[in-house]
């Protein structure tokens, strides 16, 4: 099987040296990729098909992610997919909107499509992983001063700038758990109220321990 790599038309590569991209490529290449996932699952998909189906080359691709890994999770795992609410001070109301936020990210064919081989091709590739970890660390900025106020359920300082703190850890790792191993079960309301009481019970006997010492 062919295998794409950057210098895949070269010359398109040097006459569009310097030029701005162009949104309209990158919005077909991004519908191209999730379309193409549907159809041929991750492991077959590769950027020479992409870039037939959105109409442009390997090349103009590679101008804009560093490869299939990293653009399937931009595809999958959009920013605006991947924003999540701001923090209200409520504790139990706070854990249940970033429960909820996860099972919007992933609970979408694409993603249930993906995830198994690209968490593979991430954990393989540090330049990938230090990016989707920058991202999910991004999205869960809004959550960080809340987390930092109140005690954190390892009893762990607070988590260093870039580091995604343990409640999201629990939380996303339950949703991928799910998708991976137990991949018959929904993530649907039932798992989103077990999963909020689940840490909110273990929050607050967190909480009474810290004002008891």
């Amino acid at each position: 099987m062919r295998t794409d790599r950057p210098e895949d038309d070269k010359g398109s590569t040097r006459s569009s040296a310097g030029r701005p991209r162009d949104s309209k490529i990158d919005a077909a290449i991004i519908d191209a990729t999730r379309d193409l996932l549907l159809e041929t699952g991750y492991p077959a998909l590769s950027l020479s098909a992409i870039a037939a189906r959105a109409g442009t080359t390997t090349a103009a691709i590679y101008r804009r992610w560093s490869g299939k890994a990293q653009l399937v999770h931009e595809a999958i795992l959009p920013a605006e997919v991947m924003a999540m609410p701001s923090a209200s001070g409520d504790v139990e109301g706070d854990i249940r909107a970033l429960v909820e936020a996860t099972r919007t990210m992933f609970d979408r064919p694409e993603v249930r499509v993906a995830l198994p081989a690209l968490i593979a091709d991430t954990v393989a590739d540090p330049d990938v992983h230090s990016r989707m970890t920058s991202r999910f660390a991004e999205s869960l900025a809004t959550f960080r001063t809340r987390i930092d106020q109140q005690p954190d359920l390892s009893g762990d300082p607070p988590s260093s700038e870039g580091d995604l703190p343990l409640l999201a850890e629990v939380v996303v790792g339950s949703a991928i758990f799910r998708i991976i191993v137990r991949h018959d079960a929904p993530l649907d309301a039932a798992w989103v109220d077990d999963l909020t009481t689940l840490i909110s019970s273990g929050w607050k006997s967190m909480s009474r321990g810290s004002a008891s010492r």
